[in-house]
């Protein structure tokens, strides 16, 4: 190739303009080139705005879940409460007791229950034997017991007319 002299401003223009449109297109291949691989910003904004929603979904939806596990966990000891319940008020229907005594058993199971409604229900028999205002005191003493001095003391005074 030879050389040809530039005579005039378009030639020169001209020349400038294709050498810097190749180089143009030189730089913008090493640039496709070398970021391949890589997110547009337009791409990334995208991205960005799905992960968001996705994240105020994932959020929504984990306060929902702990939300229904705190009202489970408040069921499940509501349950737990009733059974209680019934399990010692059956416990003391079968010692014998009243229903009402069925919350001052006492234990964590119903074995122990059981164990507390017997002891209960053994200390209300035996304070039924007993009879009220009963003489405490032996009667082969001889003597007679202070009631039983108040009765003829108060038989004797008031029934002498």
């Amino acid at each position: 190739m030879a050389f040809t002299p530039i005579e005039t401003q378009e030639q020169l223009d001209a020349i400038i303009k294709d050498r810097l449109q190749r180089d143009r297109e030189a730089r913008a291949k090493q640039y496709e080139e070398r970021y391949a691989g890589f997110i547009s910003p337009d791409d990334l904004n995208k991205r960005v705005a799905e992960y968001d929603a996705q994240i105020k979904t994932l959020q929504d939806s984990l306060a929902a879940s702990e939300k229904a596990a705190a009202e489970k966990d408040e069921l499940i000891a509501k349950n737990d409460h009733y059974r209680t319940d019934l399990a010692k008020t059956q416990i003391a229907i079968a010692a014998g007791l009243k229903m009402e005594y069925a919350d001052r058993l006492r234990g964590e199971n119903e074995e122990e229950w059981r164990k507390d409604a017997e002891i209960l229900a053994k200390d209300f028999s035996a304070a039924r034997i007993v009879a009220p205002l009963g003489s405490q005191e032996p009667a082969d003493k001889g003597t007679h017991a202070t009631r039983d001095q108040f009765a003829e003391w108060f038989k004797d005074t008031f029934n002498q007319q």
